[in-house]
């Protein structure tokens, strides 16, 4: 055993210091995000790295990779091939690799409305060194994601969700949420200092919404700009702007970020923690194995799928994105390389059954497919 290899085990065998994770951050937030444990793999190795500010990497294009014009819109599913003909346009399908150059695989953590693809490298097996840093993204162009602003070794282990809109992208940084403006454009900025590491953010149009203490509602329309707080008296659980969708006990609650208005929308029937999601028009959430959705023009709610993947196994957290038509949503290991999920078609009714992670923002799916990830624009 060389020096390094017993430095490595004393560090992963030595009690977890205060700069990691909130305990809690596991057991509130990550069943949103995908392969959640996964993300923090060997987070013991960083104990001793600072957080430190880094200067701002330049955006880079990345270069277009678009499908050949005869690949199908087949995807891997858990046995055999999901044809999403009916759901996306061919023409618009394109690639996007996973394989960064010199750093661990691309891992899609958001897609907003634009097409715009956030993600950072996986955590790999030998801990968050320099292989996992960055904040990366993609877009409708396809091709290697390009890198948006480096990140400090060490800070991969906080990285378990992002948020892209109109106001420009959102991530975790410790216990703080740290930002980038339109585009991504512009310094690395402190949106919160002391957001806490627990509560939900969100990013759609011209606002950026975070949950503070549970019980309040922080909005800013510009990264560095000033907030403004709503006590809401309840728990931040999805966003679609102007509306902020929060839970107060079995109550589901809509809040308008632009002045506050706040109204009530209907009682929770399911037991079990559920996940949400929601667009313009629809609330969509999955619990008890079922997802329902509300029509928030009607106010009328129904269970659109009965049988959701996984849903009685905890080894997967379940994750829900809604699209401007479809919803998807995700089952996805938190320990393995593993995920199943449904895309479901609102307005025609039809779903689709995938062996891997899939995305709904606007008009766009993202899905994983093999070892890369796919993008296309969904049928109008």
């Amino acid at each position: 055993m060389d020096e390094f290899e017993r430095k490595l085990g004393e560090l992963l065998t030595s009690p977890f210091k205060d700069e990691h994770p909130p305990v809690s951050l596991q057991s509130r937030i990550l069943r949103n995000a995908a392969a959640a444990r996964r993300r923090r793999v060997a987070a013991g190795t960083v104990v001793a790295a600072a957080v430190a500010g880094l200067t701002p990497v330049a955006v880079m294009q990345a270069v277009p990779e678009r499908s050949p014009a005869d690949d199908p819109a087949t995807v891997r599913a858990t046995s055999g091939q999901t044809d999403l003909s009916a759901v996306v346009e061919r023409g618009t399908i394109v690639r996007i690799p996973r394989n960064l150059p010199g750093k661990s695989p691309f891992e899609a953590m958001a897609l907003a409305r634009d097409g715009t693809v956030l993600g950072a490298p996986q955590a790999g097996g030998d801990g968050n060194d320099g292989r996992s840093t960055g904040i990366w993204r993609a877009g409708p162009a396809g091709g290697l994601p390009a890198l948006v602003t480096e990140t400090a070794p060490g800070s991969r282990a906080y990285l378990w969700t992002m948020a892209a809109g109109e106001a420009g992208y959102l991530w975790p940084d410790g216990e703080r949420l740290s930002c980038r403006g339109r585009s991504g454009e512009g310094p690395t900025r402190t949106l919160d200092a002391a957001w806490g590491g627990r509560d939900r953010f969100f990013a759609d149009g011209p606002a950026f919404v975070w949950g503070r203490d549970a019980d309040s509602l922080m909005v800013a329309t510009a990264c560095g700009g000033g907030a403004r707080t709503y006590a809401v008296g309840g728990t931040l659980e999805t966003f679609s702007y102007p509306h902020a969708i929060v839970r107060v006990g079995a109550g589901l609650r809509q809040v308008d970020v632009r002045d506050g208005a706040v109204r009530d929308l209907l009682r929770l029937r399911e037991s079990a923690d559920p996940v949400f999601a929601a667009n313009s028009r629809l609330i969509a959430w999955a619990g008890g194995g079922a997802l329902s959705v509300l029509d928030r023009d009607t106010g009328g709610s129904r269970k659109i799928l009965r049988t959701l993947p996984h849903a009685a196994d905890p080894a997967y957290a379940g994750r829900i994105t809604a699209g401007d038509r479809i919803v998807a949503y995700t089952a996805a290991h938190q320990d393995e390389d593993a995920a199943e999920s449904v895309v479901f078609d609102v307005r025609t009714g039809r779903e689709a059954r995938l062996g891997g992670e899939a995305w709904a923002a606007g008009d766009w799916l993202l899905w994983r497919d093999g070892a890369d990830y796919r993008l296309a624009r969904v049928r109008s």
